[in-house]
């Protein structure tokens, strides 16, 4: 789907991924699985192509609906990912289990956090028990900025009070959940 196009954006030296990628069942019509199944593959194959780590986007359906597939989101990333994926990926705005970032972790993957863990306590188990080294801080701008900065924009400045808020829920130095959070960074974009 369109990889002759992504691929020449991919020689910009800027680019350090592929993505967002991924399956959204919230704002989907009806009947567009197998759309987003197929763009998604596609997604997956190009980033091998280019040996690009990918970002993945997921969001399960509105509450009360059911998932196209009847399973959870991150449980049809997951399949996906393993069939297909050959480099390394992050879930963008972690808000799955903590079993299920396991599965991640263990197709060697990481996770990363928004600002919504300052005001959502949905996420403190996952937060405290993923391995510092496979998480990364967000902001998701420019939404869902964090405490102290509720209703305004997000900005990617704001990361600050999401790694502040990792360092406290994994009882840490904040530098030092800091300085990790930008070596993963660093490690997984290949970047610097």
């Amino acid at each position: 789907i369109y990889k002759d196009f992504y691929r020449e954006l991919t020689k910009n030296a800027k680019v350090v991924g592929i993505g967002e990628c991924g399956f959204d069942y919230y704002h989907t019509p009806e009947g567009s699985y197998e759309t987003q199944e197929k763009a998604f593959i596609a997604q997956i194959e190009l980033a091998n192509e280019l040996n690009l780590p990918l970002m993945i986007h997921t969001r399960g359906p509105k509450p009360g609906e059911e998932s196209p597939t009847g399973r959870s989101v991150y449980a049809d990333v997951y399949d996906t990912l393993k069939q297909y994926a050959k480099v390394p990926f992050n879930v963008h705005f972690y808000a799955g289990t903590f079993a299920e970032a396991e599965k991640f972790f263990e197709l060697g993957g990481t996770i990363s956090f928004t600002g919504v863990i300052t005001f959502a306590k949905d996420y403190e188990e996952v937060v405290r028990d993923a391995p510092l080294e496979l998480i990364h801080g967000e902001t998701d701008c420019p939404y869902v900025a964090p405490i102290p900065h509720r209703g305004k924009r997000c900005e990617p400045w704001m990361v600050q009070e999401v790694y502040k808020k990792i360092a406290e829920i994994k009882e840490m130095d904040e530098d030092v959940v800091r300085e990790q959070l930008v070596k993963n960074a660093i490690r997984h974009y290949k970047i610097l």
